[in-house]
């Protein structure tokens, strides 16, 4: 039987082009990997190489063996891909959402439904997230729109609105709501990774400029420090208990109010159910 790694320091030895770089990329010696082409020409039955002084190059039937190699490995791979991410999601429920505030709800429930299970949470955009939960990558996703496909199942899971977060001195301070052109052209403090959000507002917001900040505890610092808007929400002020002097102000545009859906295939539906009972 050809041994796999023969194969795939044959694939190398094509990649590269010469003994010396195939040796050291393999963390091989140039003597090992030669007796390894050795080997495998053996076992193959015709010569593969064309060899001269302190040169090693492949004939016609090497070039073919390589090729052919390289696409067995390739199928070879994506099997060992396949067999690891079903075992994965044998042990690990994976959760895509739109935005963060599903994810302090949803982690902790799943967590005491199923508490053998790992939970593994992405935020990312909610076309990929419907394309994940299609081919596997997810089991649940989290949108913030009910999806209009038969293939799945989606439940209200909450709501999030967003306002406007502003110092005290902020000459729209006292105002009881604000609509997103009203402070267009600010510039604004931003968190980073929060999904659907940020694309919404700074669409809403042409004029104005985003100070992205990574790390929440910094986030924070510099909030209760500068002058500059920022927003918030109210899941999030409820989760994080903020103790900013700042002012929330109710944003009037009716995509700053936003139901949030759990989705499903239809066909782990029945996996799912008990979550779904207590939302």
């Amino acid at each position: 039987m050809m041994e796999l790694y023969l194969l795939r320091q044959l694939a190398a030895f094509k990649a590269y082009g010469t003994l010396s770089e195939a040796a050291e990329r393999l963390y091989l010696s140039q003597p090992a990997l030669s007796r390894n082409m050795r080997k495998l020409e053996e076992e193959i039955g015709v010569p593969l190489f064309v060899r001269s002084r302190n040169k090693l190059e492949l004939n016609e039937n090497g070039s073919l063996t390589a090729e052919l190699a390289e696409k067995a490995l390739s199928e070879i791979d994506s099997i060992a891909k396949q067999v690891r991410d079903f075992d994965r999601s044998r042990r690990t429920i994976s959760l895509g959402v739109c935005a963060p505030a599903p994810i302090w709800k949803l982690t902790p429930l799943l967590s005491q439904l199923f508490p053998t299970m790992t939970i593994q949470t992405e935020i990312t955009e909610e076309t990929e997230l419907l394309e994940g939960l299609y081919n596997g990558q997810y089991q649940l996703i989290v949108l913030h729109f009910q999806p209009d496909d038969p293939h799945f199942i989606s439940h209200a899971c909450g709501t999030e609105k967003l306002f406007f977060s502003l110092p005290p001195t902020h000459r729209l301070a006292k105002e009881p709501a604000l609509s997103f052109s009203d402070l267009d052209g600010e510039n604004f403090l931003l968190m980073s990774e929060i999904g659907f959000w940020h694309d919404m507002t700074v669409r809403k917001m042409p004029h104005s400029r985003f100070l992205i900040q990574h790390d929440r505890f910094t986030f924070d610092e510099i909030v209760n420090a500068s002058v500059l808007p920022s927003f918030s929400t109210d899941t999030a002020n409820a989760f994080f208990a903020s103790t900013s002097d700042r002012v929330e102000i109710p944003i009037t545009d009716e995509e700053a109010e936003v139901r949030y859906f759990l989705v499903c295939l239809k066909k782990q539906e029945e996996q799912f159910e008990q979550v779904f009972g207590v939302l």
